[in-house]
């Protein structure tokens, strides 16, 4: 299939040559036919699929044949990282139509964004915050929207922005098309499918809570203060080109930079406390290739598009195993290769177990490195004990007589030890 089957104008195509998209992504291939023909649409898929495409071709087509003033269609993400990533695809999609949009989101001047509206919008790329602030101000309206896109709706709800959501759709005409997108499906997100969305089809492009398999995935078993020293070693290999290191608090984020600037690497951090023009500069100058190391919290597992990312270290695991997926996929886009290394502690032991459950599969561990302790594997030993024995007192069983007599033969082992 190409994208001349689904009908779209010289404009897109043009774009679309120029852009060097040659073939359709499955989410594409699923998504577009239903949205040109105007119905509602309700889609999962796993970052870095090309869903973004998927709703801004036949947006920008409706748009463009739409000869009526005023704002035509609203794009709601939960992050600004996104929303910006959002606008430059408007921008390269959108480059030989005379189409307008506007990109808005906290952290910058009210004026500069007001002054955006005084002339002819088409269509606005926002977060919640925002837009409601600018609505409340009157520097817009939104009673001309025919086109709604709820944008990764599951991280916009575990922000805490569900009533801001319900407060913009009720702010917008009944009759209009809508898309829902989000990478996980849960009950409130269905629950949230069903107020906004009307008779819609429904679309899997690959299975929820799964990583691309284009993306290699290791795990290190690693005690904390021997962390820096191991990242450090694999930074300083050729085939790293471009990371992204992420940490699970910003505190971890400024201290493991400063380690690394130390250690002589060219670095910089990305989190909440960073004001918005600093995180646009870093962004900037990631995406360029002039940065070749970033250190984020979660704040950027999604809404970061880089092309040439190679590697995805999570240097902390995340507080929640979808994270992972949301980070790890930060690479393998597009159709490339990327991989994907994670710094496990013995602490961490549960949240990977909890990750591996969720995407039904077990990441190969890397048993023999430098820093490969044998206080660390008689921990990790400990570890596996504690969660066999959680499971099997959850199932309810005591399981077979070989699993028996193993738990017994630890809880001896462990008692011997304490006597000594």
């Amino acid at each position: 299939m190409t994208f001349d089957s689904f009908k779209l104008i010289h404009p897109l195509l043009k774009a679309l040559e120029k852009g060097n998209f040659l073939t359709p992504t499955p989410i594409q291939e699923m998504a577009i036919p239903v949205l040109m023909e105007g119905k509602d649409l309700m889609a999962f898929a796993q970052t870095g699929t090309g869903k973004t495409a998927a709703f801004l071709l036949p947006l920008l087509q409706k748009v463009y044949k739409n000869n009526r003033n005023g704002i035509k269609a609203l794009i709601l993400t939960p992050t600004r990282e996104l929303a910006q990533q959002t606008g430059e695809a408007i921008y390269l999609l959108g480059k030989y139509m005379d189409v307008a949009h506007a990109v808005i989101y906290g952290g910058v001047p009210h004026d500069e964004q007001i002054e955006m509206f005084r002339g002819q919008v088409d269509i606005v790329v926002a977060t919640p915050g925002r837009l409601l602030d600018l609505l409340g101000r009157n520097a817009l309206k939104l009673d001309q929207v025919n086109t709604f896109v709820l944008d990764e709706a599951d991280r916009m709800l575990d922000m805490g922005f569900i009533e801001d959501v319900q407060r913009i759709l009720s702010t917008l005409p009944p009759k209009r098309q809508s898309m829902l997108f989000s990478a996980t499906m849960s009950p409130t997100i269905a629950g949230l499918a069903d107020v906004m969305l009307s008779e819609p089809e429904r679309v899997f492009a690959a299975p929820t809570a799964s990583a691309s398999e284009l993306i290699e995935q290791k795990v290190y078993y690693i005690e904390k203060q021997n962390k820096p020293s191991l990242l450090i070693d694999f930074l300083r290999k050729e085939e790293v080109k471009t990371a992204i290191v992420f940490t699970k608090t910003r505190k971890s984020a400024d201290a493991l930079h400063i380690r690394l600037q130390e250690a002589g690497f060219s670095s910089d951090r990305l989190h909440s406390d960073r004001s918005q023009h600093a995180r646009d500069t870093i962004l900037t100058a990631f995406r360029n290739g002039e940065l070749p190391i970033l250190v984020a919290t979660d704040i950027a597992a999604r809404g970061i598009d880089v092309a040439h990312l190679t590697h995805v270290f999570n240097y902390e695991l995340p507080q929640e195993a979808e994270t992972y997926i949301h980070r790890v996929g930060r690479t393998g886009r597009a159709g490339k290769e990327g991989i994907a290394i994670t710094l496990c502690e013995p602490d961490d032991k549960a949240m990977l177990g909890d990750i591996q459950k969720l995407m039904r599969k077990c990441i190969p561990v890397v048993e023999n490195h430098t820093y490969a302790t044998l206080a660390l594997k008689q921990a990790l030993e400990v570890a596996d004990l504690k969660i066999a024995g959680k499971a099997v007192a959850k199932k309810g069983y005591k399981g077979s007589k070989a699993n028996g007599d193993y738990f017994r033969r630890q809880k001896m082992a462990q008692r011997k030890g304490k006597n000594k």
